[in-house]
Order: C-alpha cells, then sequence, then structure tokens
C-alpha cells in the first residue's frame, strides 16, 4: 500500500469513530483488490459465538451483516481447523468444499458467495477476529501481494478493535453472547428465513432433509442433517435423542421408560418421542437418574 494510503488508514483507525474507521479501511481495500464483501468478524472470549461488526459491500452487492449475529462457532469448525493450520484461508471455489465443510458450504452460499478470503488474528493462541474478503459476481483468487497488503491492515483493524473492545478508545464494548440474540438461518425459497434458537424445540430427520419445530408449532424444512444440527446447536441447551432426533432439554416434560422401551414427551402438548437404545445414557446423564 502507498504510503499516504497507509497515513489515511492509521488516521482513520485512530479517529473518534473508530466504527466509521474500519469501514472506511474495508471499503478502500475491498476497492483496490476487487472484493464484492470485505468484513470483520469477532468471537467471544469463550470461543462460542461469533459477530460480523465491521461490513463494506460493492454497490449492487447485499449486505450480510444483519444476517451474522450470535451464530455459533461449531458452523465454521472446519474453517476454523484451517485458520489455526494454515494461517489464512483461500477458498477459490464454495461449490467444491468437502463433504466435512457441508454445513459451512450451506451458509456461505446462502451468502451468495462463490469464493472467500479469512484473514485469522489471535490472541493468546485463540481466534479473535477473522478479517476477509467475498466474491459473489464470480470466482476468483486474490494474488499474494493483494493478501499481504490486506494481512496488514487485518492487524491493524484487529488492534484498534482489541484495544476499544477491552477499556481503551472510546470503551464500546461488543456484543453479549445473550442466548436470546442467537440466530439460525434456515433457506425460505429463494431467500433465508432466521429463527432464534431460543425458539427450536426440537428437529427430527425427514428424508435428505430436516424439519425443525419452533414455539408456537412453526415448522421449517432444511438440508441440514441431524448429524450437523448436532455440531450446530448449542450443547449445553440440546440433546441427541435418537439418530433422528434432536430436543431442546428444557422441552422434556415426561420420560416414560415402560416395557423396557424409553419414550419423551415434549411440552406444552408435544410429541411422544422415542429414545434410541444407543442415546439410553446421555439421557439418564442428562435427566439426572
Amino acid at each position: 500500500m502507498e504510503s499516504e494510503d497507509w497515513k489515511a488508514v492509521a488516521g482513520w483507525l485512530l479517529s473518534e469513530d473508530i466504527d466509521e474507521g474500519v469501514t472506511r479501511v474495508l471499503g478502500l481495500l475491498g476497492s483496490r483488490h476487487g472484493a464484492d464483501r470485505a468484513w470483520v468478524i469477532r468471537y467471544d472470549d469463550a470461543f462460542t459465538f461469533l459477530w460480523n461488526t465491521h461490513e463494506w459491500v460493492a454497490p449492487g452487492i447485499p449486505p450480510q451483516i444483519a444476517e451474522v449475529q450470535g451464530v455459533p462457532v461449531e458452523t465454521g469448525l472446519w474453517l476454523h481447523e484451517g485458520l489455526h493450520r494454515d494461517g489464512r484461508m483461500v477458498i477459490p471455489d464454495v461449490g467444491a468444499l468437502p463433504r466435512r465443510a457441508r454445513g459451512l458450504q450451506v451458509e456461505l452460499q446462502r451468502q451468495g458467495i462463490r469464493s472467500l478470503l479469512s484473514l485469522p488474528v489471535f490472541r493468546e493462541g485463540k481466534l479473535a477476529f477473522q478479517i476477509g474478503y467475498d466474491a459473489v459476481r464470480a470466482e476468483r483468487v486474490w494474488p499474494e501481494a493483494e493478501v499481504l497488503e490486506y494481512e496488514e491492515a487485518a492487524n491493524l483493524i484487529a488492534r484498534a478493535l482489541w484495544i476499544r473492545g477491552n477499556g481503551g478508545g472510546s470503551g464500546v464494548s461488543f456484543p453479549s453472547a445473550n442466548p436470546e440474540s442467537r440466530l439460525i438461518h434456515l433457506r425460505s425459497g429463494a431467500g433465508s428465513l432466521a429463527v432464534p434458537v431460543s425458539e427450536i424445540v426440537w428437529i427430527e430427520a425427514s428424508g435428505d432433509y430436516t424439519i425443525v419445530h419452533s414455539k408456537g408449532r412453526q415448522r421449517q424444512s432444511e438440508r441440514r442433517s441431524v448429524k450437523e444440527w448436532d455440531g450446530v446447536l448449542p450443547r449445553e441447551e440440546f440433546l441427541r435423542i435418537h439418530r433422528g432426533a434432536i430436543v431442546r432439554v428444557s422441552a422434556i416434560q415426561k420420560l416414560d421408560r415402560s416395557g423396557g422401551k424409553w419414550r419423551l414427551t415434549l411440552a406444552p402438548d408435544g410429541p411422544v418421542l422415542p429414545v434410541g437404545r444407543a442415546y439410553h445414557a446421555a439421557v439418564r446423564l442428562r435427566l439426572g437418574f
């Protein structure tokens, strides 16, 4: 980056309104490098949830910042492992991701992403920030010189936000891990539907799809397997009771073990669901008997 640009970047990040400064940096570099989106993701200290805190989009590209809030870290486990291993993740073709990254692939495709560049920033050995580019209009790979330039800016951005979020600067805090704010995005027709995790009661397998049952008897089909859901939903709140079913623990009203077959009744006025024999021990441990 030219020296005058670095002076501008430093000035924007030292300004009183750091959020505006970060967005201006993202726009400067995103435009220069031909990205469709440039963004910042921050993780909570427990590394359980992530938030898109800043975003720049090119003209005509839909923003995604409102959709990526309080997302469980498990959703991007494959990507996080790559960031730790390689120090960056370059995905030239989202459609060619391995089967193990299926949950991540679904989310990236929901956002219209065809190629992705992700750069990590670590604090005390833990992933604290992820800063990157999306290509939406066409697949692409950013040249090494552009990646290195973005890495320099990413570290400046993360340093400024870290200081601000930990008592320096304006003292503005990042979003909390309030369970009520966590959203799961389900595909609905040509778009998506955001469902609060707190509203999900149980999930059942249905052929190649799963059906998400929410409070108020709402039902929504989703092309995720039960196994994928098991990795996405917070384990302190949900329990797998069968190879084809996951339930919210707080919704369990009754366990019937008569006749050697275990059945759970969900409240209020919920279904009676079988408990697979292989899941008896987990259910017993979770329900404390």
